[in-house]
């Protein structure tokens, strides 16, 4: 069974209904990356259900580095992890970083998530680095987390 889905760019509205992905901190992130996305710094894209409901999330920043466009934010709503929301969800991520002219995706993923190591291998991504990252949270605190830096060469967009 294929489950029907809408990948589309977000907008403020869908805020209100990724409440799931994170906290408040979270949601704050998504906000500032849908302005960014108005001056075409960032992609944000959402998975919908046929009913609208949105169950994934995720965004491609062009900023960092002009050859390679960096995916995050990725979440999945947990009730509908393990379907392949997410492989699609990158692969449309992807394409946008295709449609920029650049040819390489990367992401980071925290060292104790084996579950998305082992999707984004099967999607091709390979281990280039390790490194740190860090997030807002709740009570004005800092997360920091141990990551490995993963990259996928995607070759030109086979529709162009």
């Amino acid at each position: 069974m294929k489950l029907r889905l809408d990948i589309r760019d977000c907008d403020y509205p869908d805020l209100s209904d990724l409440d799931w992905s994170g906290g408040s901190e979270h949601l704050h992130a998504v906000a500032a990356a849908l302005q960014a996305s108005y001056a075409d710094e960032v992609a944000v894209l959402v998975v919908a259900l046929p009913n609208g409901r949105l169950v994934g999330a995720g965004a491609v920043d062009f900023r960092p580095d002009p050859e390679v466009g960096v995916l995050w934010m990725l979440a999945v709503h947990e009730r509908f992890q393990s379907l392949g929301i997410g492989r699609r969800l990158v692969r449309a991520l992807e394409d946008r970083v295709r449609e920029r002219g650049r040819e390489r995706a990367r992401l980071l993923v925290e060292h104790d998530n084996p579950r998305a190591v082992a999707l984004y291998s099967r999607l091709g991504y390979r281990a280039v680095g390790a490194g740190l990252d860090r997030w807002p949270v709740a009570g004005g605190q800092t997360y920091v987390t141990a990551v490995t830096v993963l990259e996928h060469d995607l070759g030109p967009d086979p529709a162009g």
